[in-house]
């Protein structure tokens, strides 16, 4: 109406689109139009396979954008970013990444998860299918797609052996510190990282369980009283609250730990304090200040970290596993690991002497900083060689006892 006379005298019309097919018990709301053929064209454009418009956006360059946006909210880390772009990498080799993700289907999508169960073990394959899963719904938010093709996916099971921890013996164990700990040499001469640094960070990794990445990358500032930064000699702690961490294949200082965003998403700080009596008194305390006093020798360590090469920077998880490897070799440790041994063991170890200690699974997932269902799942065998032993607790007492 536009008779000014009226309450109201002009009313604007627009032309509401809605998808043709009901989902969920609705329509999909499509928009509104200025005129009749601008909301049918939506929808006919809808119907087109669910695309709202046409794209040749490859499942690659999704992927790309969609971790892009990710990493700059801050919603995964930088060794997340990179685990992803090497999933990338090699869908791309498949040749699935490269095609237009509106042409990609269930069935292409299956053949390529299919073609990993031989090479890949069952954790790699639920990697993969995550990840494409993540780029059609990444896709969907955007309207590329109206469907994800991901939903029809039969799993996938990796035909490969299931890789369980695999710690230390008690005795492996003992013969490894008391190497360590008197051998003449331990690093090779070319090393940037010296005897005495390498050897901290065995002890440290074995008494507090800490993981090695996180271990590195603590730093000690120094004023006329007292430590500070990362080490609290006054409160008895050190502080983990960061990691090592690869960003576009380089190592580099993280700013959070591994399990930071979990530890936040359960109402806990993404920072978790070690007390030192997590190990025997004075072990953690006499570390510390050893490795404390060797660093300030460094004219290098401008960055006050604990553990850092000669040249001042810091060492990563793969200097430390090589030169561990070599040791174990040398001493036959577990010659029979066709991989040789990895340094991450020694947190595999901490977890078995605290089982063989009796502390329950809820007081380790704390020292460690993991959750429960985590540690039930990593030490499940480990968990069972100690059920098996209470089982033959309750099978004596019932022979005890007719």
């Amino acid at each position: 109406c536009t008779n000014k006379n009226c309450p109201i005298y002009y009313i604007s019309v627009k032309y509401k689109a809605f998808s043709p097919q009901i989902n969920n018990g609705k329509r999909e709301y499509l928009g509104s139009f200025n005129t009749q053929e601008e909301a049918q064209t939506q929808i006919d454009k809808y119907k087109n396979g669910g695309i709202v418009e046409k794209s040749e956006s490859t499942l690659f360059e999704i992927l790309t954008k969609k971790n892009d946006v990710r990493l700059e909210a801050n919603k995964i880390t930088y060794n997340t970013y990179d685990r992803n772009e090497s999933l990338r990498n090699k869908m791309r080799k498949y040749g699935i990444a490269d095609k237009p993700i509106q042409k990609l289907t269930t069935q292409e999508i299956q053949g390529y998860l299919n073609s990993l169960k031989d090479d890949c073990s069952q954790s790699e394959i639920d990697k993969h299918t995550n990840e494409i899963n993540s780029g059609f719904n990444y896709a969907m938010k955007y309207k590329l797609v109206n469907e994800n093709p991901c939903k029809n996916l039969e799993p996938v099971e990796s035909s490969l052996p299931v890789k369980i921890a695999r710690p230390f013996e008690l005795d492996e164990q003992k013969l490894l510190l008391d190497y360590i700990e008197k051998a003449p040499r331990l690093t090779d001469i070319r090393s940037r990282m010296d005897d005495i640094t390498f050897k901290n960070i065995i002890k440290l990794a074995f008494y507090s369980g800490q993981r090695i990445g996180e271990i590195l990358a603590l730093q000690t500032g120094y004023d006329k009283k007292h430590y500070t930064s990362d080490i609290d000699f006054e409160k008895e702690h050190f502080v983990i609250s960061k990691t090592i961490t690869r960003k576009k294949n380089k190592f580099i200082l993280g700013t959070s730990t591994k399990n930071s965003k979990k530890r936040k998403n359960r109402g806990l700080p993404d920072s978790r304090n070690i007390d030192f009596n997590i190990a025997p008194p004075k072990v953690i305390e006499n570390i510390l200040k050893e490795q404390i006093e060797h660093s300030k020798s460094n004219s290098n360590n401008t960055q006050h970290f604990l553990f850092c090469n000669d040249d001042g920077t810091f060492i990563n998880h793969a200097q430390v596993t090589t030169a561990f490897k070599i040791i174990c070799r040398k001493l036959h440790i577990q010659d029979d690991n066709p991989k040789g041994c990895h340094i991450h063991q020694a947190r595999h170890s901490f977890v078995t002497r605290c089982l063989e200690a009796g502390l329950k699974v809820e007081t380790i997932a704390e020292l460690i900083g993991d959750n429960v269902e985590q540690v039930q799942k990593t030490y499940a065998h480990i968990l069972k060689r100690f059920k098996d032993d209470e089982l033959n607790k309750l099978h004596q007492y019932y022979e005890n006892n007719n």
